[in-house]
């Protein structure tokens, strides 16, 4: 949600820096024709951009950042369109507005169809005045034209490799090296998203803890206890959802997130868990679910962890019963 209002915040603090830019145009030339039009269109889009700005900071969902930016950018070329049309067409400095829009398009959008659709609709509104406007010097638009084209192809594939090496270091901030499954920042991050999406029912959580999973490193060696955390983890994910996920939070210890699921849907999911890890390695699992247990991550740990702790006791004592040990 930060970054969501962070990025229409910039769009909307841009959107009105380039009207005030057009404005002092218009002021610096304020004897040329069609002026008192000019500042009417940039001063309205002046005003969305302040507008716009108070209203990023209250944007609580990807639809709601959305729609205030895509209302700036119809703002935006519509003034740049009138602006240049009364500023004598395509030939006019006010034409700069359309260059700037499809600079800001290319680097601030992220669905590539999105970002060619905006292109399109910023290009014909810059032949749009080409036509309708008094008519330019003859390869002035296709050069106008093709540096817009070359500018959105530069933009458009550095954002992109930007953003894949980003999600790719995301990746790697929130995975456990060893197994793959989430370490603690990815589970605190999915943890976040499931309480403030208001996940019902659940989430739960699942604590499990393996077995005496000391003696296989001092048995068989690091590598053996590498290998068999890695296994845990992937006969774990094969009884997940799509939407469940499995994180690693100590050396044998593992938390896994039960989206939407309930406590009869997390002590099943516990229960094939158990009997699917148990062909590797004894296992130990507790639960909890929200808001029954708590409404926190960190609640619902404690809670899973104290229940996790009261079943390895209970095999304890039947062991040692089983044994004739005290």
């Amino acid at each position: 949600m930060r970054e969501r209002r962070r990025r229409t915040l910039v769009s909307a603090a841009l959107h009105a820096v380039s009207h005030t830019v057009a404005v002092v145009y218009c002021l610096m030339t304020l004897t040329a024709p069609h002026r008192s039009l000019m500042l009417t269109a940039y001063g309205c889009g002046l005003a969305a951009g302040a507008i716009g700005t108070w209203a990023a900071t209250r944007v609580t969902t990807k639809a709601s950042g959305y729609r205030v930016s895509f209302t700036l950018l119809m703002i935006t070329l519509v003034s740049a369109a009138l602006g240049a049309y009364w500023d004598g067409g395509v030939t006019s400095p006010a034409a700069l507005g359309f260059v700037t829009t499809a600079v800001f398009v290319a680097n601030s959008t992220p669905h590539l169809r999105l970002m060619v659709g905006l292109e399109v609709l910023t290009v014909g509104s810059y032949v749009a005045v080409a036509v309708a406007g008094p008519p330019a010097p003859t390869g002035h638009v296709f050069v106008y034209l093709a540096g817009m084209l070359v500018l959105v192809s530069v933009c458009s594939t550095q954002t992109r490799t930007l953003a894949r090496q980003r999600s790719q270091l995301r990746a790697l901030a929130s995975l456990d090296p060893l197994t793959g499954a989430l370490n603690r920042r990815g589970l605190a991050e999915l943890a976040t998203f499931l309480f403030h999406a208001g996940c019902r029912p659940g989430p739960s959580l699942l604590c499990l803890d393996l077995d005496d999973f000391k003696l296989v490193n001092d048995r068989l060696g690091h590598a053996a206890g590498d290998d068999l955390l890695r296994r845990v983890v992937a006969v774990t994910r094969n009884e997940l959802r799509a939407e469940d996920a499995v994180a690693r939070v100590g050396g044998d210890e593992f938390v896994v997130v039960l989206s939407g699921a309930d406590r009869e849907s997390a002590r099943a999911a516990a229960a094939r868990i158990e009997a699917a890890v148990r062909g590797l390695a004894g296992v130990s699992v507790g639960s909890a679910t929200a808001p029954y247990d708590g409404d926190t991550l960190d609640r619902l740990l404690h809670v899973a962890d104290q229940r996790l702790y009261l079943v390895k006791q209970q095999r304890r004592r039947l062991l040692a019963d089983g044994t004739g040990r005290a």
